[in-house]
């Protein structure tokens, strides 16, 4: 709303870890956003009182990534 655009991360259960995917998605809203001109300002914020404990490390194994 009046070019303020706010992306609640909502993994409370895990602090909001981001899995590689989700921090896929997160670069894809980053790229959205910086493409309209109409939004002037990116909130990130994390449910359940976390914001981000960072990468959800215990998915690593399932990650066809993580063998590289």
């Amino acid at each position: 709303a009046d070019g303020v655009v706010t992306v609640t991360l909502d993994r409370p259960e895990r602090k909001n870890a981001l899995t590689h995917r989700e921090w896929g998605r997160l670069q894809e809203v980053f790229g959205e956003v910086a493409e309209r001109p109409e939004d002037r300002v990116l909130v990130v914020t994390g449910a359940g009182g976390d914001f981000c404990s960072g990468a959800d490390v215990s998915a690593f194994g399932d990650d066809e990534r993580s063998s590289l």
